[in-house]
């Protein structure tokens, strides 16, 4: 998979649901493409601090995987 063909997807799906229903859209590929973050807001109403707070929900419960996940490794030498 190319690293852009996420974006590319977004753009298309934004194309494909026309202006009048963008209410938000996110694209996020991390080094190795390991917990890529995606999702399109097909409500023009919504609300710009619950776009925000999805975001940093989502990217909270991400750190909080790989923290847990770092730690794990820790405790059990490296081995998982």
């Amino acid at each position: 998979m190319k690293q852009s063909e996420a974006f590319t997807a977004m753009a298309e799906k934004i194309e494909r649901n026309g202006e009048d229903s963008f209410g938000g859209a996110v694209v996020i590929v991390p080094p190795g493409r390991e917990d890529t973050m995606e999702w399109l807001i097909v409500d023009s109403r919504s609300d710009l601090l619950r776009f925000w707070v999805k975001l940093k929900t989502d990217i909270d419960a991400i750190i909080q995987r790989l923290d847990d996940k770092s730690r794990m490794q820790a405790q059990f030498g490296g081995r998982m």
